[in-house]
């Protein structure tokens, strides 16, 4: 009996210690790539070489840039995520319509939290102006659903703005003509997520959002 109880807690021991540092993307390659980018800022391979190995989807990246205050939980991937977010953004020597349908695919499915997700927002907000016809054709071309899903992100605000309501009249004005039913969503997107979330990690903390009666 006390040989099974040993096995089982050397098992349970090992699955923790799995579950914590348990990475869904190669870091050490990323992190390579990124150490050699930050080297040769405009060399087009060291961008080719960062970007391919940067998360290609949103569960990925926040598994790989999550906090955890588990005991024993490798943190280094938290603490580069805002260096590697901004390495992303100067990846010039990718193809507008591969950056483009890797940070939709980044953002469908995401929420709104600090740190990671919120430098990703920021990234998003900056492409967009940059290079909105790419941005949108490639947007349209995905299931309406899933278009909701991007704007959710998109949109997500813990607070109202003065620049977020600017920058949503410039683009449903601009963009109205030409992809009017995407307008639409954005539209639906806009009035229920702009200053309508709490960080997801604060809803998860506080009883999943409902405060208590008593």
């Amino acid at each position: 009996m006390k040989r099974i109880f040993l096995t089982v807690l050397l098992f349970n021991l090992l699955l923790t210690t799995t579950v914590a540092q348990n990475f869904p993307v190669d870091t050490a390659k990323l992190n390579n790539a990124y150490a050699a980018l930050v080297k040769e800022l405009q060399n087009v391979r060291r961008q080719k070489d960062f970007f391919s190995a940067f998360p290609s989807c949103w569960n990925d990246f926040y598994s790989t840039y999550r906090y955890c205050d588990k005991d024993g939980y490798d943190l280094s991937m938290y603490n580069h995520a805002y260096d590697h977010i901004q390495a992303l953004g100067i990846c010039t020597a990718i193809n507008d319509t591969v950056f483009c349908n890797r940070l939709i695919a980044l953002s469908v499915g995401a929420s709104l939290d600090a740190d990671a997700p919120n430098h990703l927002q920021t990234l998003l907000h900056n492409t967009m102006q940059e290079k909105n016809d790419v941005f949108l054709y490639r947007l349209s071309k995905i299931e309406k659903g899933h278009q909701m899903q991007f704007w959710q992100f998109y949109w997500s605000s813990i607070t109202d703005s003065q620049d977020a309501r600017e920058e949503y009249v410039e683009l449903y004005n601009r963009n109205k003509a030409e992809y009017p039913d995407m307008m639409n969503i954005m539209s639906f997107a806009f009035d229920f997520f702009n200053n309508g979330v709490v960080y997801i990690s604060h809803f998860e903390n506080s009883d999943n959002g409902v405060e208590s009666s008593e």
